[in-house]
């Protein structure tokens, strides 16, 4: 059993997970022990005998499509995590409590895990990887919401990884191998140099020892990749962001197709209730709450003027929406409208560029 320590600020440690098994012994599904097979969207057949792995007590199967120009997005549900609410810092803790009192949640908060699948037409590029069971029983759901939504693990080419904590790599890899056989792995030259040091590698240091063993079969396939620096990334369409603070190399990916830009934005906000209403409120999980402050207010100020999609790993699922103003310094959320997601935004309903 691996057990998932991350090191915090002024020395203090958070348990990710005891009751997973181990983060290579498999992803956790929906199903127990069974293989989904592949589903035609459009044969219901095939849907209709698909549906026996959900059970009454599951919601519909945890995927959500959009057009995005020329492109297909869609929203990968792994699961939820439950975080306290006094993770969230940066402000006393009343304010915080009476935030989450406003918008009717308690102090144990529902908070989504999201991956995201980008398909140019000619790639399918996988944004993160959800937490398996490597958080805990609520988590890894993610392969099953692939396939449900008509894409198999060796469809994907690409593997865009905002940062690698554990819920955001944890269906990599399966049994030492990796899950996605066809694909190139990339994150950020910052990031890799953090957690992938040799030096990480002891018997003190069990949560780097995970995230190396997730990321080896690619490194031994010789799929693993580090971005530069610059935005540029090797997939037509996509820009990496630089904004860090949550890990030294969080990145942010920003697709551009026709009229229409996206930024899937990782982990710059765990909880919009209040890091909407106020971008200085942090969780412990920032290993620089300065600098991830300073991206995140930044990074929401663009995105109200600019208007573009936003898509969250930790947003409510499916994670996709527009920020819009507040206030001076504060914002709310749009969500995506279900309506219009595969039939496009007209024009007239776009957000004018300023």
């Amino acid at each position: 059993m691996i057990t998932w320590t991350l090191t915090l600020q002024r020395g203090r440690h958070i348990v990710f997970a005891a009751l997973a098994a181990s983060l290579l012994a498999g992803c956790a599904s929906f199903e127990s022990d069974k293989k989904a097979d592949p589903v035609d969207l459009n044969n219901p057949t095939d849907a209709s005998e698909a549906a026996p792995s959900f059970g009454k007590a599951d919601q519909s199967p945890g995927f959500f499509r959009m057009k995005l120009g020329d492109y297909t997005v869609t929203s990968l549900y792994d699961g939820y995590v439950e975080l306290n609410g006094k993770l969230f810092k940066g402000r006393p803790t009343a304010t915080i409590a009476n935030l989450l009192k406003q918008s009717r949640q308690t102090q144990s908060i529902y908070t989504s895990i999201n991956a995201f699948l980008l398909d140019t037409g000619k790639q399918v590029v996988l944004i993160d990887a959800g937490g398996s069971a490597a958080l805990s029983g609520s988590m890894g759901k993610l392969l099953s919401s692939l396939k449900m939504s008509g894409y198999e693990p060796e469809d994907v080419s690409v593997i865009f990884l905002t940062h690698l904590h554990p819920d955001h790599i944890g269906a990599l890899a399966q049994d030492g191998k990796m899950t996605f056989p066809n694909a190139h792995l990339y994150v950020s030259e910052a990031e890799a140099a953090h957690w992938l040091a040799p030096s990480r590698n002891s018997g003190e240091l069990p949560y780097f020892q995970g995230t190396q063993q997730a990321i080896s079969p690619y490194q031994q396939a010789s799929r693993f990749h580090t971005l530069p620096s610059s935005n540029r990334t090797p997939v037509a369409g996509v820009q990496a962001v630089n904004l860090p603070g949550h890990t030294p190399g969080h990145l942010a990916y920003r697709v551009s197709s026709g009229n229409e830009s996206l930024l899937f934005w990782g982990d710059v906000v765990h909880n919009f209730v209040l890091q909407f209403s106020d971008p200085a409120i942090y969780i412990d999980f920032d290993q620089d709450s300065k600098k991830a402050r300073i991206s995140r207010t930044k990074i929401l100020q663009d995105a109200q003027k600019s208007g573009e999609w936003i898509a969250g790993a930790h947003m409510p699922f499916p994670g996709i929406g527009q920020v819009l103003a507040a206030g001076k310094n504060s914002y709310r959320w749009l969500p995506i409208d279900y309506s219009r997601t595969l039939n496009g935004y007209p024009k007239e309903a776009q957000p004018e560029k300023k």
